[in-house]
């Protein structure tokens, strides 16, 4: 279950692993609460889909109704949920049906200040209806024991999966005559390109030379656009809109930047860090401690365009071979924390309760 199949990194991720446990034996139904389907296309043909509408107030009872129904025909043995609606949802599952065995995913921080009741706090408030927690960073995961929203004993850290062998470093990194970055992520506030078209002002300012490709759609798109073109960054800013085979184009790049004001784990980086980039980025969510378990990455405030100009500049300025060490090291440290495999095994343990 999932609040909806729009193009964010949590969705993306669970369409991900969804053919890799059907292919291990699990009969897979999954639930979107909201008709946000753009990512639908990319559901495995196995799997049966339900959505439950809830696209405001006044279909609150119709929704519920709809989901007791998918439940009474589903009869699901395990439900694994995604992002925080989900998350209460099967909650109330629970509470109705606790034969069933619920598994919440957590895959950001929450900003209270931003909600009538903290998320942490509905959270702890429903505790007992709930079999075990995940979440895909460290951070996220104390921040839910810091508030009493799960105890140690039902929950972990489970990273987000990455296909290695699809987004695999290239035995020789080009070197382009002008530094390339590329940034991936939808055009919405929380990712917060304003930031870092800021900071390209800075750099443009200071004589630095570099292109930035931006993969993404979104809200925010013309008027993203229109920023660029009134800071005079035509020549520098692309936008590439939805790209559908990022791992194609990930290799010809020297650099990924990403501007995020908040973030969990986010999947792009990962992806980015598998090619074998060497990365600018915000210190959100999961990406500082990452960044430094890798050693292939500079860390710098959020919401401040100097510090991630400067963080920016230091990639630009090193020389090709170290920057193809950091490029290396990132992709290391990818694979031997976030390939595939070995994050089903860890799932699977979870949902058959075999995990210490």
């Amino acid at each position: 279950m999932i609040t909806s199949l729009g193009f964010g990194g949590a969705e993306s991720q669970l369409l991900g692993i969804i053919p890799a446990l059907a292919d291990r034996g699990y009969d897979i139904s999954l639930l979107t609460i909201k008709t946000d389907l753009g990512l639908l296309g990319r559901l495995d043909k196995r799997v049966r889909h339900y959505d439950l509408g809830l696209n405001g107030a006044k279909a609150i009872l119709s929704a519920f109704r709809k989901l007791n129904q998918v439940i009474k025909k589903v009869k699901p043995d395990i439900i694994h949920t995604h992002l925080y609606h989900a998350n209460l949802i099967g909650r109330f599952v629970k509470m109705r049906y606790p034969g069933i065995r619920v598994i919440n995913t957590s895959h950001s921080n929450y900003d209270a200040r931003k909600r009538v009741i903290s998320p942490y706090l509905f959270y702890k408030l429903t505790s007992r209806w709930v079999d075990y927690h995940t979440a895909v960073s460290a951070p996220a995961l104390e921040l839910l024991h810091e508030k009493g929203s799960i105890d140690a004993q039902r929950s972990a850290v489970i990273y987000n999966a990455i296909d290695v062998d699809r987004f695999a470093m290239p035995a020789e990194k080009p070197q382009n005559p002008v530094f390339r970055w590329i940034a991936i992520g939808r055009l919405i506030e929380v990712k917060d390109y304003r930031n870092l078209f800021d900071a390209l002002q800075l750099l443009l300012r200071s004589g630095m030379h570099f292109t930035v490709d931006i993969a993404g759609d979104g809200d925010l798109k013309h008027e993203l656009k229109a920023q660029v073109e009134l800071a005079g960054l035509n020549r520098q800013v692309r936008f590439l809109g939805l790209v559908k085979n990022i791992s194609h184009l990930l290799p010809e790049y020297d650099g990924y930047v990403i501007s995020s004001r908040s973030e969990g784990m986010p999947m792009a980086l990962l992806e980015a860090m598998s090619a074998g980039l060497p990365v600018t980025g915000t210190d959100v969510g999961g990406i500082r401690s990452i960044l430094e378990g890798a050693g292939g990455g500079v860390v710098v405030p959020p919401r401040d365009p100097v510090a991630l100009g400067a963080g920016m500049k230091q990639l630009m300025t090193m020389d090709h071979a170290a920057r193809t060490e950091w490029g290396r090291k990132n992709a290391a440290f990818v694979k031997n924390n976030f390939e595939k495999s070995m994050i089903l095994n860890t799932w699977e343990a979870i949902y058959e309760n075999t995990k210490a």
